[in-house]
Order: structure tokens, then C-alpha cells, then sequence
């Protein structure tokens, strides 16, 4: 009777604990966005936004995310039709235009936390809250990014999306 017992218990409690235990059972949640990158060095800011291989940036836009008197926040900054490689791989250094066809002008000043959101070749389109007061003081090691979630390459950046499983 005590074996049955405790196989009816493992029966029943199994399910339970593998919903408390769900983080290696179940996917991750499709809502969570893949992070953006961003490095300051002295004057100069540089984006990453994740990308699958096969993507191409096609656009970023820079808005103010301190921006609450407005429905819809103040645009700082974009640019479009990316023509380096870099570029086109989504790394993007904020107001200089530098490897696009098109950008607007610099900013003449940068709010302390910025929406960049982007699309690429594909439509897609992602966007993130880069706060620059953390990004500037982050202590980051050479070819890496701030993140949300800790420093990161571009590489573990656009690994993100999870394009080698779609």
C-alpha cells in the first residue's frame, strides 16, 4: 500500500513541480523582447540592435523617452538606407549618420534615456529604452555593449532572436 501511495503523490505532485520548476521546461516567454546594445565612448554612442543573419537594418529612429507631455515622444534622430556593412548589421552610431545614405542632423541636446526602435529588411521592427547615465558608467571590455541584461557582443546580441531555430 505504501508504494501505491507514494506513486499516486509522484503522480499527482509531478505536474506541480514541473510548473514550479518551469524555467527549463517550458519555452522562454515569446514576449520578451531580445535587448539592444549600446557603448558610450566620450562623445560618441553606439547602437547594436539584434538582427537574424539573413536581416538588414533598414531604418532606426531615436525618440525622447523622457518625453511625457506628448502622446507620442519627440523624434531626436533617425536615419535610413544603411550602406556599410556595419550598418547593415545594425550597428549604429547615434547622430553622426556615419554608413547611411540618409540621417537627420545631430540632436542639439540627448535626453538621458532614448527609445531606439528600428525595422529591417524582413518588416520587422523591435524597439528599446537605452538609459545613457548607466550606459556611460558601465565598465565595458572591447567589442562589448551594455545591456539589460549585462555585457554582451554583438554576436550574443543578435543570438537574441534565436534565428538558428525558426
Amino acid at each position: 500500500m505504501l508504494k501505491a501511495k507514494n506513486a499516486a503523490l509522484v503522480i499527482v505532485l509531478a505536474p506541480v513541480l514541473a510548473l514550479g520548476t518551469g524555467c527549463g521546461l517550458l519555452p522562454s516567454d515569446p514576449a520578451d523582447p531580445p535587448v539592444f546594445g549600446a557603448r558610450v565612448d566620450g562623445e560618441t554612442i553606439t547602437v547594436k540592435v539584434p538582427l537574424c543573419p539573413a536581416e538588414r537594418l533598414r531604418r532606426v529612429d531615436v525618440l525622447d523617452f523622457d518625453d511625457t507631455d506628448d502622446e507620442t515622444p519627440a523624434s531626436v534622430w533617425w536615419a535610413s538606407d544603411p550602406q556599410t556593412r556595419q550598418a547593415k548589421a545594425g550597428v549604429v552610431e547615434l547622430w553622426s549618420g556615419r554608413g547611411f545614405a540618409h540621417h537627420a542632423p545631430a540632436p542639439s541636446t540627448v535626453p538621458g534615456n532614448l527609445d531606439v526602435a528600428y525595422t529591417s529588411s524582413s518588416g520587422n521592427g523591435r524597439d528599446d529604452v537605452l538609459p545613457l547615465g548607466k550606459i556611460a558608467k558601465a565598465h565595458l571590455g572591447s567589442g562589448e555593449y551594455w545591456t539589460h541584461d549585462g555585457p554582451k557582443s554583438a554576436a550574443q546580441i543578435d543570438a537574441e532572436l534565436g534565428c538558428d531555430k525558426q
